[in-house]
């Protein structure tokens, strides 16, 4: 090959890489592949629903001069924005933040998808911007500080070391998964070696399945630390059972773990006066409704359910820098679903990490 030929294919390849090249489709055609793509995981009516929001926009675009998917660009979808929240609806007062959040989220995940299939510019989904919520608009109190975290953990390891609630806290605290799939693990899923520590979560039909099925299938690492404590929580702690021929790690005498005393853990010991701390209200403990039992800990208003804790496993994730394609598959949720439900980063913070991730990109690629 000559030296020419090698310059072209080098400026055929960069071309591609920053979309100069491009396989357009019309809305029509795009709506219908996002929808085709994305059937499998989405319920009939959520689909219905994404169709009628989308088709509102390629209306929209149409409308204003804008011809297939590779006319699209940040302007269009400002001034949609600003169209759709205060004429293109029938109510009498602009739409709210949560419903336009919600939209915009929607074509930030249709304009990631035609990117990846070529039909319009890398990266084009960063200019979609999503309306920040007023307060108490749409989002529930799920904060859950990492300073928090520390200390219940530290509490359980001085006063409940290798419990099975020590045990159940440090899993969520290690892996930011879901109930369900804590209590889907097997012994057989948690390998302690010392070299290389780590938890496999596996789909297994029937009650142990995995929200997404084989999907959510993944191996995440933990650390030294919550390594030795589930180590010593099997040694010491577990309840020696077997059900179906498969030894479950979290167990009672009753068998394996519900998914719902797991819950009650989180709750139990998210109370304030649980782990010595002050009751912020100043309520009295013994005549405290939510110190009756276990099963009135939710009745605490400090208290907080297993998706604070991976509301906050996520967050902090993001805020020290690792990229939403690696979070989304350690704690199996789509990067969308990360963004819109679990991340609360401010956004001179989610600036900076998308200087980060650029910066890496262009560094992997020799440019820089």
């Amino acid at each position: 090959m000559s030296v020419d030929d090698d310059l072209s294919s080098e400026i055929q390849r960069v071309l591609h890489e920053y979309g100069d090249s491009l396989d357009p489709l019309s809305f029509d055609e795009a709506v219908d592949l996002f929808l085709k793509n994305n059937e499998s995981e989405l319920k009939p009516s959520t689909l219905g629903e994404y169709e009628d929001e989308l088709i509102r926009f390629t209306d929209y675009c149409e409308r204003n001069g804008v011809e297939d998917t590779s006319d699209l660009a940040g302007r269009i979808f400002l001034e949609f924005k600003i169209w759709r929240r205060n004429e293109g609806h029938d109510e009498d007062e602009p739409l709210k933040n949560k419903t336009m959040r919600d939209e915009m989220y929607l074509l930030r995940s249709f304009t990631r998808f035609l990117a990846s299939i070529d039909a319009v510019r890398p990266g084009l989904y960063r200019k979609i911007e999503i309306p920040s919520l007023d307060p108490g608009d749409g989002k529930r109190d799920i904060d859950f500080a990492a300073e928090r975290l520390e200390t219940i953990l530290d509490h359980l390891e001085k006063y409940e070391y290798a419990t099975r609630e020590h045990a159940v806290w440090v899993l969520f605290a290690a892996t930011g998964r879901r109930p369900s799939d804590l209590r889907s693990l097997d012994c057989e899923d948690v390998s302690l070696d010392k070299e290389n520590p780590h938890i496999d979560f596996q789909h297994r039909e029937g009650e142990t399945r995995l929200k997404n099925g084989k999907n959510s299938e993944n191996s995440v690492s933990i650390s030294d630390t919550a390594a030795e404590v589930l180590g010593d929580y099997i040694d010491v702690h577990r309840i020696d059972i077997v059900e179906d021929d498969r030894e479950p790690l979290l167990t009672s005498t009753y068998g394996r773990l519900s998914t719902g005393t797991i819950r009650k853990y989180v709750y139990k010991w998210s109370r304030p006066c649980m782990i010595g701390q002050d009751c912020p209200d100043g309520r009295d403990e013994n005549s405290c409704e939510a110190m009756e039992s276990i099963d009135q800990a939710t009745k605490c208003p400090f208290s907080k359910p297993p998706v604070a804790l991976r509301h906050g496993y996520i967050s902090n994730l993001r805020r020290e820098g690792i990229p939403l394609h690696v979070i989304s598959d350690r704690c199996d949720a789509s990067e969308d679903v990360i963004e819109k439900y679990y991340e609360e980063v401010d956004e001179d913070t989610k600036r900076e990490l998308r200087r980060q991730e650029l910066e890496k990109a262009s560094d992997d690629r020799g440019y820089l």
